[in-house]
């Protein structure tokens, strides 16, 4: 590494350390109210408070390091501009994709970092202060359509339904298989169009249902049918089961896997799976936008510069949420939606690195 490389290396990683450290601190600052209303509400513990807001920490650094980088890249260039030294430098026939090599190596090394936090300190992290905090309800929500709904009920038999609504307290093309004491074997199936709810009584009610003998072969046909050994409530059926929040890389392909197996939606892992690839990448992606405007002085135009480098940062961010939400409702898959932010802002900065050559 050259002397120059050292001296530009150095401004690089001490002005992304500083806009890491404000940007962290006015996060936390945000989350202190929170936390000092979850104290007076009795929710949690002076001692807890501490430890919550260190849970805090890895999931916002994840999110703030993309425009730390940003903001380093151009405050380093823009002092070196400012000197100068840029200028000398093309002068001397550096070009100036020669004097981004470091950062953009170190941005890159910053990813890999910021990858492994998301994928093991993060997860841990927030399910800590999950605990801490008494529950996620507030960050997820139990749907209330299922397909592909299985359930093992209060006795040897499972559920199976295509379709079950928990508020309207309804399933359709319903299938349940009774077993031995052991589970060994399979003494009965009970096929049914449809099922509703008894609230009062606490029952499910079948209608057109097909019961069949497993052992003599014999099926009896019933406009409806109920027994009061099928009780379970619509509402154990739909069940928010893992948070993919909490959840390593590997941990969430294993969970997927699992899901799969047993025709269980996997769309909300799907989205995790996505992020945790993509947006760590983001701090490489972005820097070549910041170095690039940093690049040329002008007096006067620093303000305007951060400004415009702020913009670009908050456009990640609201292109990658837009990107989420319609992935989310269908319309795009997950593994591209996650991707496409990074791929146009890559495209942005190369843009802005060719035209820094002049």
């Amino acid at each position: 590494m050259k002397r120059i490389d050292k001296h530009i290396s150095k401004n690089f990683i001490k002005y992304t350390l500083l806009s890491l450290t404000a940007f962290l601190n006015i996060f936390l600052l945000g989350q202190i109210f929170r936390i000092i209303k979850f104290v007076s509400d009795g929710k949690m513990t002076i001692g807890d408070s501490g430890i919550y807001l260190l849970t805090l920490i890895p999931k916002i650094l994840v999110d703030i390091t993309p425009l730390s980088v940003l903001l380093g890249g151009l405050i380093s260039m823009n002092i070196m501009a400012s000197n100068l030294e840029i200028i000398s430098l093309k002068t001397s026939g550096v070009s100036f994709k020669r004097i981004i090599v470091f950062p953009v190596l170190i941005s890159a090394l910053l990813s890999g970092v910021i990858f492994k936090i998301s994928d093991n300190i993060a997860p841990k992290a927030y399910e800590k202060s999950r605990i801490l905090r008494g529950s996620d309800k507030a960050d997820r929500t139990i749907p209330i359509i299922k397909h592909k709904a299985f359930l093992r009920g209060k006795g040897n038999f499972v559920y199976y339904m295509d379709i079950i609504n928990r508020v309207e307290k309804i399933g359709n093309k319903i299938e349940i298989i009774e077993f031995s004491p052991d589970f060994s074997s399979i003494k009965k199936i009970i096929t049914a169009n449809k099922g509703s709810y008894d609230d009062k009584k606490e029952i499910w009610n079948f209608e057109k249902v097909y019961i069949t003998d497993n052992i003599s072969k014999k099926s009896i046909f019933y406009n409806n049918y109920s027994n009061e050994k099928y009780k379970d409530n619509p509402n154990e059926f739909i069940t928010l089961g893992k948070n993919p929040k909490t959840l390593t890389i590997k941990d969430l392909k294993k969970e997927m896997k699992e899901l799969k197996i047993v025709g269980e939606d996997i769309g909300e892992f799907t989205q995790e799976l996505a992020k945790r690839y993509s947006f760590p990448f983001a701090s490489f992606v972005i820097c070549f936008i910041g170095l690039s405007l940093g690049s040329r002085y002008v007096r006067g135009s620093s303000a305007m510069s951060i400004g415009v480098s702020v913009i670009f940062g908050y456009g990640y961010y609201l292109l990658d949420g837009m990107f989420e939400a319609i992935s989310k409702n269908g319309f795009i898959n997950p593994f591209l939606s996650s991707w496409i932010p990074n791929l146009l802002f890559l495209a942005i900065g190369i843009y802005f690195v060719n035209g820094s050559e002049y």
